[in-house]
Parts: structure tokens; C-alpha cells; sequence
């Protein structure tokens, strides 16, 4: 019988082991051991180390990060333009700063461009999302005459290519940073980028 929960426990113990030693370096038998199941038993819910792996990618990949940001209390913010892109990108940090999401970037950046199955890794694919939301309020604030008649696909990617940076800078480590400097530094980009867009 498969229980769902050994299935997460399964590809919780991976994602450390992969974010720790990358794919090649992560074997059945260690995630087995630190789950505390039989290597065997892992067959009964994955077929090998790839398709644990590919699960962890679609995870991730599912994952929305307009359901987990752009709640409806940020909307109401969106009178204050310059507060909304504060907050927005300060909540952006913080959901970064998760331990999972911390691994997970560590991982994609240790695997980029390896091939496992017919799947190559892009971090590209995992800022798509961002850089969708991005252009979007971009293009609103540009229709509502508050930002200035920029391309809003530029716009998106000159804001959301310094958080990438500062992600992969800050928040990819093991060990945690004081996140209340992480927070000041977006602050201080933020800042930066809407006072050179606002009209």
C-alpha cells in the first residue's frame, strides 16, 4: 500500500540531498536512510531517482506564486504604487526565504543546464512566472498613467532581475542570512526602480 505521506517524506529527504550534492550525487539508498524506509520500499512510490527528482521539479513548477503573493490585501495597495512594489517584492523575499525554497534554488543553480531524462533545467522557467506578474502590473500602472510609457517586458525584467540576483546571492545558502538586510537591500532596489518609472 503507497501512503501519501512517505511519498512527501520521500521527496522532502531528496530535495536535501539533491540541494546538498546535487543529482549525481544523491543516491536511493541515502534518501532511503533518511526517510527510514528499505531502498525497496522507495520502489512503491517512484520508479527511480529521476522520477523523484522530475517530481521535485514539477513540484516546484506548479507551484503559483501569484496565489502566494498577490493576496487581495497587496491589491488594495495598489493606490500606493510605491508601497504595493515594496511590499510585493518584501513578500516575494520572505517566501524565498522558506527553508524548502532555499533548497530548491540551490538546486536549480547547481543543476542548470544538466539534462535528466528528455528534461533540461532553466532557471529561466522559474522566473517566467514572476516576470508574467511583472509586466503585468507594469503594463496596468503604464495604461493608468502612474508609471512612465515604458516597454512593460523591460520593466519586468530590469526589476525582477535584480530580486534574482539578490535570491541567488542571499537566499541559496544553507545557512541563513539576517534576512532583515536581505529586506533593506530590496528596499533600497525597490525604491531605486520606482522612482525612476513613476510619473
Amino acid at each position: 500500500m503507497k501512503y501519501p505521506n512517505t511519498k512527501k517524506l520521500i521527496t522532502e529527504k531528496a530535495l536535501d540531498y539533491f540541494s546538498n550534492h546535487g543529482y549525481a550525487g544523491a543516491s536511493i539508498r541515502q534518501i532511503a536512510r533518511a526517510v527510514g524506509i528499505r531502498e525497496s520500499a522507495i520502489y512503491n512510490h517512484f520508479k527511480s531517482k529521476e522520477d523523484i527528482f522530475l517530481a521535485i521539479l514539477s513540484e516546484y513548477k506548479s507551484r503559483s506564486l501569484t496565489k502566494k503573493i498577490l493576496n487581495d490585501e497587496l491589491l488594495d495597495e495598489l493606490d500606493n504604487p510605491g508601497k504595493f512594489l515594496q511590499d510585493f517584492a518584501g513578500r516575494l523575499v520572505n517566501y524565498w526565504n522558506t527553508p524548502n525554497e532555499r533548497k530548491f534554488i540551490r538546486l536549480l543553480l547547481m543543476e542548470q543546464f544538466t539534462k535528466v531524462g528528455s528534461l533540461e533545467l532553466s532557471v529561466s522557467e522559474y522566473v517566467n512566472e514572476l516576470r508574467g506578474i511583472c509586466r503585468l502590473i507594469f503594463s496596468e500602472m503604464i495604461k493608468n498613467n502612474i508609471a512612465k510609457k515604458y516597454d512593460p517586458d523591460i520593466l519586468a525584467e530590469q526589476f525582477t532581475a535584480l530580486l534574482f540576483l539578490i535570491r541567488t546571492e542571499h537566499l541559496s545558502r544553507e545557512e541563513k542570512n539576517d534576512i532583515n538586510i536581505v529586506l533593506e537591500i530590496i528596499k533600497k532596489h525597490v525604491s531605486f526602480f520606482w522612482n525612476s518609472i513613476k510619473v
